[in-house]
């Protein structure tokens, strides 16, 4: 092979081997992106100015009202203090027979899946805040091991647990005279976003749909490195909203 042959041999492989790659793997770029799941419960429309100074009309939703607790530390605790933060909350009780034993394995799965995410949280808010001290919560918080700092074990007076319940979360938490369990709470983990707006709910007690929770928590998390943020000064939060 003469030298003239070799490098036009050359060039063709240098234009042959890219366009080859292209063409294989042009249809992979077609294949839909999975999306994170939407925010909730819109309750009106605002307008909003972007850093260009460009005006647009959106969308606002209903986001997680405030409430005070105490943590399994003793610690007070605002759910406020968690903008900037994904999380997933729970309602449960520390007594409880039934439902809440798998819940929270469940919980402790997805809080190691996520042990390095810093933006990431759970909050387990108790319905029986009575029976549940500090001690009692310090207790559970143990036995599945929960990080602190990570995963907050929540108590507050029962009328501000059920109209949290009720009003923030949209779910069901109240005394139940007749039954085994002594509270009626519901089975739904709900996934909150960064500026507190709801964005789904799935059965803490399968496994198939916490997963499916899991893959959702990813898609959020990533939707907010995107950097994008509608609040003024989020790092002063320690949040992973940024203009």
């Amino acid at each position: 092979m003469n030298k003239d042959t070799f490098k036009i041999l050359a060039i063709v492989l240098v234009i042959a081997i890219p366009a080859f790659f292209f063409l294989l793997f042009r249809p992979l770029s077609k294949i839909p992106r999975p999306k994170s799941p939407h925010k909730m419960y819109p309750i009106g429309v605002e307008e909003r100015t972007d850093g260009f100074g460009k005006k647009s009309m959106d969308s606002f939703y209903h986001t997680i009202p405030n409430r005070i607790f105490r943590t399994q530390d003793g610690e007070q605790f605002e759910l406020d203090s968690l903008f900037g933060n994904i999380y997933v909350a729970d309602f449960f009780f520390a007594t409880c027979p039934g439902i809440c034993p798998v819940m929270t394995k469940q919980l402790q799965r997805v809080q190691q899946s996520f042990i390095k995410d810093k933006n990431f949280k759970i909050v387990s808010i108790s319905v029986d805040p009575d029976r549940d001290s500090i001690q009692s919560l310090r207790n559970y918080a143990n036995n599945y091991n929960a990080i602190p700092g990570k995963w907050y074990f929540l108590n507050a007076p029962k009328a501000d647990v059920y109209s949290l319940a009720k009003e923030g979360f949209f779910l069901v938490a109240k005394e139940n005279q007749n039954g085994e369990e002594a509270f009626l709470h519901s089975e739904k983990l709900t996934l909150v976003d960064a500026e507190g707006s709801i964005r789904g709910y799935y059965n803490g007690t399968d496994s198939v749909s916490v997963n499916k929770m899991m893959s959702d928590i990813v898609l959020v998390l990533r939707e907010y490195e995107k950097n994008y943020s509608f609040r003024k000064n989020p790092k002063e939060r320690g949040s992973i909203l940024t203009k």
